[in-house]
């Protein structure tokens, strides 16, 4: 009975340590290697930050930028600089709708007062199709806000 003991926690402490040791998915792999596998045209900025370019509806060009931090994957779009945005009212009710209306986007104005939509992921959930899910989502969620907000923003 004892020596049963002594090999469950035996057990237990090999597949914590096995556990614990196992990289991200996205840092063990890569991100570059990562972006090659969603299919999109990439640019590397520096070690930790990634752009790629696509082409919407509404917003024309756009920038969707992926950078890393130790254990998280933020992915965002500058919808409009802060300049070019009229604060009113409905603007920013049409920003608090649309945040609720993504499901693990946020929408919002950053601390320069640009307007933003980004998606924060852990990066030991990130594989290439996750990452091309995101990718997705931010720009064309940015493409739909850009629609409901354009007459507040100065072109």
């Amino acid at each position: 009975m004892r020596l049963n003991g002594w090999r469950g926690v035996a057990l237990f402490l090999a597949l914590f340590f096995v556990t614990v040791g196992q990289p991200a998915r996205a840092q063990s792999m890569g991100m570059d290697a990562l972006l090659k596998q969603t299919g999109y045209a990439f640019t590397t900025h520096n070690a930790t930050t990634w752009s790629v370019e696509l082409n919407k509806k509404n917003l024309g060009k756009l920038r969707v930028i992926m950078s890393t931090g130790s254990d998280i994957l933020v992915t965002f779009v500058i919808v409009a600089k802060q300049a070019a945005i009229q604060k009113t009212p409905q603007m920013m009710e049409a920003l608090l709708t649309a945040n609720h209306d993504y499901d693990y986007t946020k929408i919002g104005l950053d601390k320069d007062g640009d307007m933003f939509v980004r998606v924060d992921m852990p990066l030991r959930l990130v594989d290439a199709d996750e990452l091309k899910q995101i990718i997705d989502q931010v720009a064309n969620a940015s493409d739909e806000l850009y629609a409901k907000v354009a007459r507040w923003i100065k072109k």
